[in-house]
C-alpha cells in the first residue's frame, strides 16, 4: 500500500510574528477589514513565548506541535492548512509518522510510505486492544527480515528517530538510509519499556526499516527531521472513529517518555465528534477522562500550551434537534463542547469552538448542500475546501488574529 503527499522545504524567514501572520492571512485567506490582532490569547502564553524566542533569534531547536485526535486529522485534510502556514513562516523541521501503513488510505503529506512482508498492525481503537501503544495509537510487530517499511521524502532528511517498545526477547532492526549500508540497532531491554533510537542522516530521501531476524520488534512510530533551523515540527496523529477514551489504552510510561523527548510547545486535543454522536455519553465521566489525560500532558510537558478543540457541527438521520430534510443535530454534541469549554476555562487552556467557526448549529447540513460542497454527504467529514477554511480559522486564533468582536478564542468566550 502506498500513500503520497507533496513535499517541500522552506528556509527560515525571521519576521515579527504579526507581520508573518498578516502576510500569510493575505496569501491564504481573506479576513474582515475590521479584524485586529489580539494580545497573546489566554491559554497560549507559553506557545507565544516560544514564537517570540524564535523571532528574536534566541532559540535553535524546532517549534514543536503535537496534535492528537480523530478522523478529522487522520488524512491530513484539516491539519494541512496549519502545517503549511507554520512551515511557510518558520521553515519545515519535519514530522513524526505512524508505523508503516497503519490503515487504508494513510497518505501523510510530503511523504510516500509503503510496507510489505509479514507485519502485524495493532490498533488501540478497540476496547479489547492488547499490547503497548504510544501517542501514535498503532504498533507494528514483525520478526521476518523480509518485512520492510519504506519511506520517501521529497525534502532531505537529516535525522531519523524510531520509537520502539523493547522487551528481554526483542531483536534488532536494520535501518537503511539512502544508499548507505544498513545500520543494526538493538531494541532489546532487560526490563520492558520504551526505547528511542536517534540516528543522524546525511540528507537522505529514502529510508527503509526491517527486522534483523534476531527476535520480534515492536515499532510504535518514526520521525523524519530536517536541518531547518529552528523550523516547525508538527506531529499529527488521528485515528478514524477515535474518542478521547482511546488515550486510556495507551501505556502511560511510554506516552510520558515520548512527550518528554518531544518537548512540545503546543499540544492540541481534537476529540469530541464521535462522543457527540453517542446519546448515552456520560458528560461528567467524559470531563474526568479528558482532564486526566490533559494532566499527564502537563506533567510531561510543563512548558507547553494546551488547546481543546470543540467538535465541528454535525448532523444525522435520527434523534436530535431538527435542521432540514430529516437531518438532526446529535443531542450530545453541544454538551461535549460545554465540557471542553468549561475545562479550558478552569485549567487555563485555550478553547476553540469548531462549530462556531462553521457558523453554528445546522451548518453541517448547509455545508453538505453547498455548491461546491464543503462537507461530505454524511454531514460529519469535511471536504478539502471546508477543511482549509476551518484550519485557517484555527490558525488565526492560535496566532492571535482575533475576530471583529475581539474574542480571540479566549477560554469560555462565545463566538
Amino acid at each position: 500500500m502506498i500513500g503520497s503527499g507533496s513535499a517541500r522545504r522552506t528556509e527560515r524567514v525571521r519576521f515579527p510574528r504579526r507581520a508573518v501572520a498578516a502576510a500569510l492571512l493575505i496569501a491564504f485567506t481573506p479576513f474582515p477589514a475590521g479584524a485586529s490582532f489580539c494580545d497573546t490569547p489566554r491559554g497560549l502564553e507559553k506557545f507565544h513565548a516560544a514564537l517570540d524566542s524564535i523571532e528574536k533569534g534566541e532559540r535553535k531547536r524546532p517549534l514543536t506541535v503535537l496534535h492528537l485526535g480523530d478522523s478529522h486529522i487522520a488524512l491530513d485534510n484539516f491539519t494541512r492548512g496549519l502545517r503549511s502556514r507554520w512551515t511557510e513562516a518558520y521553515g519545515d523541521a519535519g514530522r513524526g509518522l505512524m508505523p508503516g501503513v497503519p490503515f487504508r488510505y494513510y497518505a501523510p503529506d510530503r511523504f510516500d510510505v509503503g510496507m510489505k512482508g509479514k507485519w502485524e498492525i495493532e490498533s488501540s481503537l478497540h476496547a479489547h486492544a492488547s499490547g503497548i501503544f504510544g501517542i501514535q495509537g498503532f504498533r507494528a510487530d514483525g520478526e521476518d527480515r523480509r518485512a520492510v517499511m519504506s519511506l520517501r521524502s521529497d525534502a532531505p532528511v537529516s535525522r531519523v528517530v524510531v520509537d520502539v517498545y523493547g522487551t528481554p526477547y526483542s531483536g534488532a532492526i536494520l535501518l537503511k538510509l539512502g544508499d548507505a549500508a544498513s545500520l543494526k540497532l538493538q531494541t532489546r531491554r532487560e526490563v520492558p519499556g520504551f526505547v528511542q533510537l536517534n540516528v543522524p542522516a546525511a540528507s537522505v530521501h529514502e529510508i527503509r526499516l526491517m527486522p534483523a531476524g534476531t527476535g520480534p520488534v515492536h515499532i510504535l512510530g518514526w520521525s523524519f527531521l530536517s536541518s531547518a533551523s529552528p523550523g516547525v515540527r508538527y506531529d499529527s496523529f488521528g485515528i478514524v472513529a477515535a474518542t478521547a477514551s482511546i488515550t486510556s489504552r495507551w501505556d502511560k510510561a511510554t506516552v510520558m517518555h515520548q512527550i518528554l523527548a518531544m518537548k512540545p510547545d503546543l499540544v492540541i486535543l481534537g476529540y469530541g465528534t464521535n462522543e457527540g454522536f453517542d446519546n448515552g455519553l456520560d458528560l461528567d465521566r467524559y470531563s474526568k477522562l479528558v482532564s486526566g489525560f490533559a494532566d499527564k500532558i502537563v506533567q510531561a510537558a510543563p512548558h507547553a500550551s494546551i488547546v481543546l478543540l470543540g467538535p465541528f457541527d454535525g448532523a444525522r438521520q435520527g434523534s436530535g434537534e431538527e435542521c432540514s430534510g430529516g437531518w438532526r443535530t446529535p443531542p450530545k454534541l453541544d454538551g461535549v463542547r460545554g465540557v471542553l469549554r468549561s475545562l479550558a476555562a478552569s485549567r487555563g487552556y485555550f478553547f476553540w469552538d469548531g462549530a462556531a467557526a462553521m457558523g453554528g448549529r445546522c451548518t453541517a447540513n448547509e455545508w453538505a448542500k453547498a455548491e461546491p460542497p464543503l462537507m461530505y454527504a454524511d454531514r460529519v467529514h469535511l471536504r478539502p475546501a471546508g477543511a482549509e477554511r476551518l484550519s485557517a480559522d484555527l490558525w488565526n486564533a492560535l496566532m492571535g488574529q482575533g475576530k471583529m468582536e475581539g474574542s480571540c478564542g479566549l477560554p469560555g468566550a462565545q463566538d
